[in-house]
């Protein structure tokens, strides 16, 4: 079961939320991630099953930080055009302005914590960027 909304104020301003499940699903349809939780234009908290598969770039949107409860994970990070690895044991913390992917070789679990919205989510490929709404076939939050 889920629950989303929309609500408009009178300053024309308006505010998705919603609680339950949020996939991440690829254009061929094969799942990358599995999320449930609650998301608002303020915050988003995220219990994520991380599955192994090869990931785009992409960024997120805000900063959020990440306690892994089950497996391990590195990334490619990708920030002022600086591209580097980073490893997690346990704790992660992923900023606004930095394009990641995610490689697990195992299915990982994690909670994830995200401050206030501030960017539509974008996708690094070669050298350029995309609007991940244009690009991805199927909405974000399934």
């Amino acid at each position: 079961m889920m629950a989303r909304g929309t609500i408009i104020l009178s300053n024309s301003k308006t505010y998705n939320f919603g609680i339950g499940p949020s996939h991440i699903i690829n254009r061929l349809g094969h799942p990358i991630m599995y999320r449930w939780g609650i998301w608002t234009p303020w915050f988003t908290i995220f219990f994520s099953k991380i599955l192994p598969v090869e990931q785009i770039p992409h960024n997120h949107e805000g900063n959020f930080f990440s306690i892994l409860l089950w497996g391990r994970y590195s990334e490619t990070v990708y920030k002022y055009k600086i591209k580097y690895r980073r490893f997690s044991n346990w704790f992660n913390y992923v900023s606004v302005d930095e394009h990641h992917k995610v490689h697990c070789d195992k299915t990982c679990y994690t909670l994830l914590f995200m401050g206030k919205r501030r960017q539509d989510v974008t996708l690094k490929v070669g050298e350029k960027y995309y609007d991940y709404k244009k690009i991805q076939t199927n909405n974000i939050r399934r």
